[in-house]
C-alpha cells in the first residue's frame, strides 16, 4: 500500500509518459508511409503518435511536440493549459515561446553564472529556477 505522501507527490500518468517518451522517430504503425515521425503526444493514451494516427485519436487531447536545438520542446501556451510552468526558462523559436521537456546535457561548465537550475545545475537567466519541465517536477 502506498503512503499518502508518495501518492500525493506522484506525477500524473500522462506527464510521466510525456517526459519518458521518445519523439521524432518513425511510427511503427505507419512505417511504410512518408512523413511518419512521431511528433504528437496523445494525453489520453499516453503515447507518441504521428500525424497519420490522428483519425484514431480525433476526440483525444493532443499536444504537439517541437524541436529546438535538437531537443524536444512544447509551446508555453500549450504547456500552461496542463501544468504550472512558472520559473521554467522559456526560449523563443519561430516567434513562439517554448520550454524544454527534459534537461539538455551540459557540454562545459558554465562560469560566472549566478543562477543555476536547482535540479540539474544548468546555467539560467534570472529569475528562472528550472531549465525544463522535468527539472521542475
Amino acid at each position: 500500500m502506498e503512503s499518502s505522501s508518495s501518492a500525493s507527490t506522484r506525477l500524473p500518468t500522462w506527464l510521466e509518459s510525456l517526459l519518458s517518451e521518445t519523439f521524432f522517430n518513425a511510427c511503427m504503425v505507419h512505417e511504410d508511409v512518408k512523413k511518419n515521425e512521431k511528433n504528437i503526444f496523445c494525453l489520453d493514451c499516453c503515447q507518441a503518435i504521428c500525424h497519420h494516427c490522428l483519425d484514431v485519436h480525433n476526440s483525444h487531447r493532443l499536444l504537439q511536440i517541437r524541436r529546438y536545438v535538437y531537443h524536444d520542446v512544447i509551446r508555453v501556451g500549450d504547456a500552461e493549459k496542463l501544468m504550472d510552468c512558472s520559473y521554467v526558462q522559456a526560449y523563443t523559436t519561430n516567434s513562439a515561446k517554448v520550454v524544454f521537456l527534459n534537461p539538455r546535457p551540459q557540454t562545459r561548465a558554465c562560469r560566472n553564472l549566478s543562477n543555476n537550475c536547482i535540479s540539474c545545475e544548468r546555467g539560467l537567466q534570472d529569475p528562472y529556477l528550472f531549465c525544463s519541465i522535468s527539472c521542475k517536477v
